[in-house]
């Protein structure tokens, strides 16, 4: 595939399609935007035009893993119903099925850090998936289904519950004689065991 026959959109893409498949193939390490260009089939200054360096490329990719993330929990959310806890629960299950399915994606999506301007969608693209994780708490501790207090911090306890548990379980450590297990039991457990009665 040469340059001349992509638009510039279409080169973007080709370019992020080619990521994503050396990720799955190869890992983290063997992304480079030369490896990118020529799995794309581009020339070797293509990817350059594009993204200003390989940070840029990998926080594009990540974002829109995060996105989808998002748009799998929201899913989620509207099949559990109207029910606030059902709906939380439903949401955790999904990013943990997601993580569960993707863990080459899940574990890149965490690697990067994207606290500066030039990685900023890679700030506000995990900020969202959280963002609808602290709305469903706080749904919760409305209809009373969980504690009162602040819902950034029961949020943030969920959070690192799950990531926690699907990072021992990606890792090898899910060991049953520990109780770590299914990574989404333990998100049931921790839901369960703050639930107001």
């Amino acid at each position: 595939m040469a340059d001349g026959s992509l638009a510039r959109g279409g080169t973007r893409s080709a370019l992020l399609e080619a990521a994503a498949g050396l990720l799955e193939e190869r890992g983290l390490g063997a992304l480079t935007l030369r490896a990118v260009g020529e799995r794309a089939g581009v020339s070797r200054q293509a990817p350059y035009r594009h993204f200003a360096d390989k940070g840029e490329l990998l926080s594009v990719l990540a974002a829109g893993y995060f996105e989808k993330l998002g748009e799998r929990m929201s899913a989620a959310a509207g099949v559990a119903g109207e029910d606030p806890a059902e709906r939380l629960e439903a949401m955790s299950e999904a990013y943990v099925r997601f993580a569960l399915e993707n863990p080459s994606r899940y574990r890149m999506m965490f690697a990067l850090k994207g606290r500066d301007e030039a990685r900023r969608e890679l700030h506000e693209a995990p900020q969202a998936v959280y963002g609808r994780i602290v709305r469903a708490v706080a749904a919760c501790q409305e209809a009373g289904q969980l504690p009162a207090g602040d819902p950034v911090e029961l949020a943030a306890l969920l959070y690192a519950t799950g990531h926690g548990a699907i990072d021992l379980a990606l890792s090898g450590h899910d060991e049953e004689e520990k109780g770590l297990g299914d990574p989404m039991a333990l998100v049931r457990a921790f839901l369960a065991r703050m639930r107001c009665d």
